[in-house]
């Protein structure tokens, strides 16, 4: 089965890291090409380029970015000619309608797209939410959530509004967890402590409160660490800067050492808003064996189990994010209590069986049309 993913530029964020994620661990009957809609985004790319050089993926079309009959267009003739037999789209907007479009009007009827957000909270946001997934489904694709919190958000739904089933994002969490161990045991024991959020800088989080909270909590040797990139990197490092942090020490940008980073950590933070889709790093961070704290937002209490596998801390409330921060880092004992509790880390956010939850979907839907 020739599967076409597709992604609207190579960004260093989520659903960029399952495509990856996906592609890596298919099944040898799945044979993948990627689509990148935006050739002007390529922070991915050699990511992507190393895929292609161990074989997992077959093709790799980059283009400009268009959109509306163009998109559908150009999207028609791709299928023409290379006869996909199926099209996971893994952006949800509105430039993905015309792109789905292009690939029915080419006879291609097995489409996915991923659901990775969750719906606006007022109600003009959440009709225009459920406008767009009932023109996906008019088109014959399948709309797929990634957690049962944006199944909840965009209830109630319209009633000939039909989701797929929740597949949750995951990981190699064999591979993180020996690739942390072993950055772990290289630290010096005079190694600073460290406090690490992984997350794109973008408005969907929530980095003010972690960097206002560590600003006003901090220990003497610790240090807070920021992993990503995004249009709001400029306002967080003037922030920083207010709050008397010193940027190149806490933003390190774009890494691909994120399991040797988690390594060489002492506690990860995800401060986050109820946009967030699923949170990701969570699991990463679960597969680290390091203790958790997040923010108490439905996609957080969620992966975290309302709070069984880390803290859940009440969103943007600075005061209890530093109350936290202080009992975790003036004492040894609060952390190793909070670390245990990932230690009951379920392998069902695990890629390897996660990727067979997709193919399994992507048959049934070629049976089913």
């Amino acid at each position: 089965m020739r599967v076409l993913h597709v992604l609207s530029g190579l960004y260093a964020g989520g659903i960029e890291a399952l495509a990856l994620q996906l592609i890596a661990h298919s099944p040898s009957y799945l044979q993948a090409e990627l689509l990148n809609t935006n050739s002007l985004v390529q922070e991915q790319l050699s990511a992507f380029q190393e895929l292609r050089c161990n074989s997992r993926l077959s093709a790799l079309h980059q283009w400009r970015t268009c959109d509306g009959p163009l998109l559908a267009l150009r999207m028609f003739l791709l299928c023409r000619q290379r006869s996909f037999d199926a099209l996971l789209i893994y952006p949800c907007n509105r430039p993905m309608l015309w792109l789905a479009l292009g690939a029915r009007i080419a006879g291609l009827k097995n489409m996915i797209v991923h659901l990775g957000n969750t719906a606006p909270a007022d109600a003009q946001g959440k009709r225009t939410w459920h406008r767009l997934l009932l023109w996906f489904q008019r088109l014959g694709v399948l709309a797929v959530p990634c957690s049962d919190a944006i199944v909840s958000s965009l209830q109630p739904l319209p009633p000939t509004l039909r989701l797929g089933p929740v597949i949750p994002n995951g990981c190699d969490i064999y591979a993180i967890s020996e690739r942390a161990s072993a950055a772990r045991s290289r630290r010096p024991r005079d190694d600073v402590r460290r406090v690490l959020m992984v997350s794109r800088m973008d408005v969907i989080k929530d980095h003010d409160t972690l960097l206002r909270a560590f600003a006003a909590a901090r220990q003497p040797g610790w240090q807070l660490q920021l992993v990503g990139d995004g249009p709001e990197r400029s306002r967080l490092e003037a922030l920083a800067l207010q709050n008397n942090l010193e940027p190149r020490d806490v933003f390190l940008g774009i890494r691909k050492d994120i399991p040797e980073l988690l390594g060489q950590a002492d506690l990860f933070a995800l401060s986050t808003t109820s946009a967030e889709g699923f949170g990701i790093v969570l699991i990463e961070a679960m597969g680290a064996g390091l203790p958790i704290i997040a923010s108490d937002v439905p996609a957080c209490r969620e992966v975290l189990r309302s709070g069984e596998l880390g803290d859940l801390l009440i969103p943007s409330n600075v005061d209890v994010w530093i109350s936290s921060l202080k009992r975790l880092m003036t004492s040894e004992v609060n952390l190793m209590r909070l670390s245990q509790k990932t230690k009951s880390l379920v392998l069902y956010y695990d890629i390897r069986y996660l990727v067979h939850l997709w193919a399994k979907l992507l048959f049934q839907r070629s049976l089913s049309i």
